[in-house]
């Protein structure tokens, strides 16, 4: 009897001690989920995360362009039958030339689209004179093409107020002839000036203090092609 006691207390032993293994095994599962749970979901957020810096890192649309966006939408809902099909491409200013002279303000064009008939540059006017002050200003452009620059006579002239800036903020040239040249890679422009009595002004010195030049700036110098004509915005 003394015997099958002992067999017995054996055996509750044993069950005893497969019941705790079994239960550390599934706590040690349970743990290992958790982990790998914890893991996931730290994944996750981390990837989240990136997402979001991401997003608030990309481009933001050139203030110029959003008003062409809205007058084109403006077109649409007006049923606008010349609205239809309207391509418009932009560029933002990019490096010269290596051999290029400093002072010009470049575009790199090389993916133009070859049916754009219309151009326009758009400066963003920075600074303003504190007292009424004129001066003539003339567009001059040269465009690079099979690695030769060619410059073109003057694209406009016309009198520049230094304390006033027109209403969209920016000053807008039209450039259409510059298209003329194929095929077109880069085109470069600088602003000359003369003040009232005739005189010619450090032109690289006053287009820097009036105008936003600076690359990667949400205002930098912009070159506009329409498949038409600009649109007056």
């Amino acid at each position: 009897m003394a015997r099958g006691l002992r067999l017995g207390l054996l055996d509750v032993t044993l069950v005893f001690l497969l019941l705790c293994s079994v239960t550390g095994l599934l706590l040690m599962d349970h743990h290992r989920d958790a982990e790998d749970d914890q893991e996931l979901n730290k994944a996750i957020l981390e990837m989240l995360h990136i997402n979001k810096v991401s997003a608030s890192h990309q481009a933001k649309p050139h203030p110029y362009m959003r008003r062409i966006y809205q007058r084109l939408d403006s077109l649409e809902a007006q049923d606008f039958g010349t609205s239809d099909g309207t391509l418009v491409q932009s560029f933002r200013s990019a490096d010269g030339p290596h051999h290029a002279s400093a002072g010009w303000i470049w575009f790199n064009v090389s993916s133009l689209n070859p049916s754009m008939l219309g151009a326009e540059l758009v400066l963003f006017r920075k600074t303003l004179h504190y007292r009424p002050l004129s001066v003539t200003v003339t567009l001059h452009s040269v465009a690079a093409s099979q690695g030769a620059l060619k410059e073109s006579p003057a694209l406009e002239e016309r009198l520049l107020s230094l304390d006033q800036r027109p209403s969209t903020g920016f000053d807008v040239f039209d450039v259409s002839s510059v298209l003329a040249v194929k095929p077109l890679e880069m085109v470069g422009f600088q602003l000359r000036y003369t003040d009232e009595s005739g005189s010619l002004v450090l032109h690289e010195a006053l287009t820097q203090s009036l105008y936003c030049l600076n690359r990667g700036s949400l205002s930098e110098p912009l070159l506009v092609l329409y498949q038409t004509h600009p649109l007056q915005v």
